[in-house]
């Protein structure tokens, strides 16, 4: 199974340069699920939000999504308190935390969104538990993928504050069965496995940068595909090339997964 990881378009301030060119390679890698973790957009505005749903449907693939944080309305303060994803939910999606299951692996959908913080994200002990659940059920069967916006874990150097809850959560999942978190938000790529408890690396995080925005953090604009199979993964990261005006393979990883976790095949 192969999916597409996009993040942060950010449209509003977006290259426009980069829109053909980032549809034209994700219509050439052929995922069979495109899965966006949130930042569609860059303040909640009906224009903006116009444009993530155009290029929604020049995607012409199935594809899944969660919200980010700006997506939700920053200075509309009564809109951000009382609706803060009534827009997201008209332009891109009803449901902001869908599922999927499929042959090879269970997709599991969090909306970390909080209308009370500008950049922090949020999960909630609910959340949690429902992730937990499915771990537990899908042990040995499929591979399990958690989607926020929000990482869940991050380098110390970062200067945004980790999401309020992460740690807890990825306490309790370790305990669950080994899965994989795609996230978004820092603009910054990151593959990791990392231990949490009892020398165990349950959790392999793939954290893409931005696939449109101007604010690329001195790192290209990119996306990332996944070749999934049984208790293997296979992540390439696909960067955009000035030269060429287009995106081409920088970087591969692959991973399998054993009795203590997730281990590098390379």
């Amino acid at each position: 199974m192969r999916l597409a990881l996009l993040t942060d378009l950010h449209f509003g301030r977006a290259r426009p340069d980069l829109v053909q060119p980032l549809l034209d390679a994700v219509a050439e890698e052929d995922p069979d699920l495109v899965v966006i973790a949130g930042d569609f957009v860059q303040r909640a505005r009906p224009a903006q939000f116009r444009m993530a749903r155009d290029f929604l449907r020049a995607l012409n693939r199935d594809w899944i999504a969660v919200p980010g944080n700006h997506d939700i309305p920053l200075f509309n303060l009564p809109a951000r308190v009382l609706w803060p994803r009534e827009a997201y939910r008209r332009w891109i999606h009803g449901d902001t935390e869908p599922d999927r299951h499929l042959p090879d692996a269970r997709i599991v959908s969090l909306d970390t969104t909080s209308r009370w913080h500008h950049q922090r994200g949020r999960i909630t002990t609910a959340q949690v538990s429902r992730v937990a659940e499915i771990l537990k059920r899908e042990s040995g069967q499929r591979t399990v993928i958690v989607v926020a916006h929000h990482p869940f874990h991050q380098h110390p150097e970062i200067a945004k504050k980790i999401m309020i809850g992460a740690a807890a959560a990825l306490d309790r999942w370790s305990d669950c069965g080994p899965h994989v978190i795609l996230s978004g938000h820092l603009h910054l790529w990151t593959v990791e496995p990392f231990v949490v408890r009892k020398n165990r690396s349950m959790t392999l995080q793939v954290h893409c940068g931005t696939g449109l925005s101007t604010r690329v953090r001195g790192e290209p604009n990119d996306f990332a595909m996944l070749d999934i199979e049984r208790g293997r993964v296979e992540i390439r990261r696909m960067a955009a090339d000035d030269d060429t005006g287009g995106f081409r393979q920088q970087a591969r990883y692959r991973y399998y997964c054993g009795g203590d976790g997730w281990r590098s095949e390379d």
